[in-house]
């Protein structure tokens, strides 16, 4: 089993007075991804750093490859109020043959996802959060892994993108999990990742990530 988004922070700060950051990855040099490790499924998606013009960010390549990149950290989960934010930006959506579908392993491909991990003591209790970008089905539809009822996917983002532009996603991690789940969460985040994935449909992808920040949000009823 397995954030530069000023937009998030300014509009947050606003809203519920205050956000600690923990962890911002801008991608902004030729290490940025040193720091991070490699999860191999099926071959190696080729993740690089990209300039272009004024913008540093993460390209992932996939032809017929699924691996995922992945930082450790722990962010608690049970007393706090996690939030993360990204942007992302898609070139080519894997070919599906049928209709798209959250919950079946024959075309589980997505250009895009990013995942919350819940580590537990025994790894089969593990929790994740998956955060997908589709082609077709609604945003805000959430689905059950077909490899673990322990993994739940949620659509972020839907569309093909024709226009390539960026978009910021900014999600209360708790509020999904429970909208996820039904319950709030057991364990503490561990870990965070992303990867592009075709394996599945042996086609390619394409897509482009910036910004993950990772941080606690305190609500207005907790400001003195």
């Amino acid at each position: 089993l397995f954030f530069r988004s000023g937009s998030f922070f300014k509009h947050a700060a606003r809203e519920i007075q205050k956000i600690e950051v923990v962890k911002y990855f801008p991608f902004s040099h030729e290490n940025s991804l040193k720091e991070w490790e490699e999860k191999i499924f099926r071959g190696k998606v080729i993740y690089r750093i990209e300039k272009n013009q004024s913008l540093d960010y993460v390209r992932a390549t996939s032809n017929k490859t699924a691996s995922a990149l992945y930082y450790r950290l722990k962010l608690d989960a049970k007393r706090k109020s996690p939030v993360i934010s990204w942007k992302w930006n898609v070139d080519e959506f894997p070919e599906k043959k049928g209709e798209e579908n959250l919950e079946t392993e024959k075309e589980d491909d997505f250009a895009a996802r990013v995942y919350v991990i819940f580590p537990a003591f025994f790894f089969t209790n593990s929790k994740v959060l998956e955060y997908v970008w589709a082609q077709t089905l609604p945003e805000g539809l959430i689905g059950t892994s077909p490899y673990s009822k322990n993994i739940k996917l949620i659509v972020a983002r839907s569309g093909p993108n024709k226009e390539k532009k960026w978009f910021t996603e900014n999600r209360d991690i708790i509020a999904d999990y429970v909208k996820a789940f039904g319950v709030k969460p057991e364990y503490d985040i561990g870990a965070v990742a992303f990867m592009t994935n075709t394996e599945h449909t042996g086609t390619s992808a394409d897509a482009m990530y910036d910004d993950i920040s990772l941080g606690y949000k305190e609500d207005k009823k907790d400001v003195k």
